[in-house]
């Protein structure tokens, strides 16, 4: 009985030692992984941002000449007003095409949704800027749109607007993210008990009813999860206006291309794209503060 008690503190301390060393393998491969390719690259662009720069050199000198360079400039305002507007009007044609398509796969369909998902994410794996290109030639003045509108006479030349435009910018914006919209509102869908769905019916409760008290508010996660998804990444967008966007199409994402590919002044650069993870960073806040954390896990 004695030496029971004497081994029980030892056994005691062999699991601890066991699950703290179980744990730390677990963990510390991952934070070395984010550490190395993630924080460590961010912190050293922090760094430039605030040192003097110009073309293809830094001085290591604190400033905040960059960020005041970039907040002053008129059109650097401009743009950034431009590309909160495309992106926000974006998202909201997004949520417009996606809810409800979303709806009809998770509520209305019950032998081919898994299927018509699959075929949904297939355009996702092509690569990018074929899909960009693509697009390019759909819309571009010879494109089938024009085509097709030209040869039942509706118009009598191409319509310019389609193409290197806020307006081409929007619509490859919405082919592209989609499907990133499309499935968190499905699964939200998905998951909610027909059970409910039958007590509000037979509790008189008509299709609007049901829809507006059961259907959009247990589906408010998935859209919230939609917008941390689609809304945060099209901020950065460059490749998309770059190639189809045009004077009137373009972002933010293209000055910061342009500030470290063609300026050269790596230091703008990196405070321009600081500013928009600061803007990011609050937008996700507003984010989990209004749908709650534990709504987004």
């Amino acid at each position: 009985m004695t030496t029971y008690a004497m081994n029980m503190p030892y056994t005691q301390w062999r699991r601890k030692v066991q699950q703290y060393l179980g744990l730390t393998l677990n963990v510390f491969p991952p934070f070395i992984y984010l550490l190395l390719l993630f924080y460590a690259p961010m912190a050293i662009l922090f760094i430039m941002s605030f040192w003097k720069s110009g073309f293809m050199s830094l001085e290591p000198a604190f400033t905040l000449e960059n960020y005041r360079a970039f907040l002053s400039n008129p059109v650097h305002r401009r743009i950034l007003i431009n590309t909160f507007a495309i992106v926000t009007g974006v998202m909201i044609l997004l949520v417009v095409i996606g809810y409800p398509i979303a709806y009809y796969l998770a509520r209305m369909v019950h032998t081919y949704d898994t299927l018509i998902i699959f075929l949904l994410i297939i355009p996702v794996e092509i690569n990018y800027l074929i899909r960009i290109y693509a697009w390019k030639i759909v819309l571009g003045p010879t494109g089938i749109i024009n085509s097709f509108l030209m040869s039942i006479g509706l118009i009598e030349e191409p319509l310019k607007f389609l193409l290197y435009s806020r307006t081409a910018v929007m619509i490859v914006l919405i082919h592209e993210w989609l499907p990133y919209v499309v499935i968190p509102v499905y699964v939200a869908l998905k998951g909610i008990p027909a059970e409910i769905v039958e007590a509000a019916r037979d509790l008189g409760a008509g299709r609007w009813e049901v829809f507006r008290h059961i259907y959009l508010p247990l589906s408010l996660p998935g859209l919230f999860a939609s917008f941390v998804l689609v809304y945060i990444p099209m901020l950065g967008e460059f490749a998309i206006p770059s190639i189809v966007g045009g004077p009137s199409g373009y972002m933010l994402g293209n000055i910061i291309e342009s500030q470290f590919l063609a300026a050269g002044n790596w230091g703008i650069g990196s405070a321009i794209g600081f500013v928009l993870l600061f803007v990011t960073l609050v937008l996700v806040a507003l984010v989990i503060k209004i749908a709650g954390l534990e709504k987004l896990m």
